[in-house]
């Protein structure tokens, strides 16, 4: 009883604050959860010169500590430039008209923020935005509606970002398939560059999963092919004086196998093979989970992934 006293009490002082969107420059708008910023919505698209160009060609949410207040993931530069915070993507995005990759965005394959659908703030802030997937010519592939919505809560004593991840993928093209491997395609998270050069990130998995903290690094040949359909994972690394813990959870019901992938310069995600019929979008569904100090214990972690599920079921 006095640990559910305590529990409720540390719930509600994380919850005295509220969250709001504001827009911090052209092409950003960031996520404030009172005056602690939580996303950033990196969203212009600006072709004026080459350097612009590459800087805008994918729209990305960068992701803040939920204690030190310090972006802790990467954006444009640094060790492969189109890794750059929480992003979707395919390489291969095969079509009648040709393949494009979305995923480095090379030969002009550009992600464009077209509009923001809606916005909101209070206990949850969430935002909804229509981004289009364009070929060469400035012409979508296909239409994505990403839905983002972050609710806080307690990990460990202190303040977590929980950030619930929906996205929509519609066809514009006919049937187009979405090909690729791990390590270039799918839902995936991309630490600072100061991980990179430290090679610091390490890692947990499910029981049944290697046991190693090293990031267990395979390719995708085999039939299956290794390292599939953990559920979850959870990367952690430090910067500076702060230690991070990222919980990455992959809703049940999309397409298998998934192939999970993780580096020791802090890129981790899934990825798929999946097939789009134009009218019948691909929806996408994650949790990631951001705290700060010690590493959870792996049954912290399949705990609250399972209670994730659970509340999956009963919408």
């Amino acid at each position: 009883m006095k640990y559910f006293s305590l529990l409720l009490l540390v719930s509600a002082s994380f919850a005295a604050d509220e969250f709001e969107w504001k827009e911090s420059a052209p092409g950003q708008l960031d996520l404030m959860y009172g005056s602690a910023p939580v996303l950033r919505y990196m969203h212009a698209f600006d072709t004026s010169t080459p350097e612009l160009q590459h800087a805008t060609y994918k729209v990305f949410h960068h992701v803040f500590g939920p204690t030190s207040g310090k972006v802790i993931t990467k954006g444009p530069g640094g060790q492969y430039t189109h890794h750059r915070g929480l992003y979707v993507g395919w390489n291969k995005t095969q079509t009648k008209d040709g393949s494009f990759d979305f995923w480095h965005c090379k030969s002009g394959a550009h992600l464009r923020h077209v509009k923001l659908i809606r916005n909101s703030g209070g206990q949850n802030g969430s935002m909804t935005a229509e981004i289009h997937w364009n070929d060469p010519d400035g012409k979508p592939v296909i239409v994505e509606t990403r839905t983002v919505s972050v609710s806080v809560t307690d990990v460990g004593g202190s303040r977590a970002w929980v950030i619930d991840w929906s996205t929509s993928l519609e066809s514009k093209r006919g049937d187009i398939n979405l090909r690729g491997d791990r390590q270039h395609a799918g839902f995936q998270f991309r630490a600072s560059q100061a991980v990179a050069e430290a090679k610091s990130a390490r890692y947990v998995r499910p029981t049944g999963f290697p046991e190693q903290t090293e990031a267990f690094q395979v390719g995708d040949k085999g039939d299956p092919p290794a390292h599939i359909n953990l559920n979850w994972f959870s990367m952690n690394y430090p910067i500076e004086d702060s230690h991070y813990n990222i919980e990455y959870f992959e809703a049940p019901g999309q397409p298998q196998p998934s192939l999970y992938s993780e580096r020791p310069y802090g890129r981790f995600g899934a990825f798929y093979k999946a097939d789009l019929k134009e009218g019948t979008p691909l929806k996408m569904t994650y949790r990631v989970i951001v705290s700060e100090g010690g590493v959870p214990r792996q049954a912290e972690i399949q705990g609250r992934y399972d209670s994730w599920v659970k509340s999956l079921k009963s919408r």
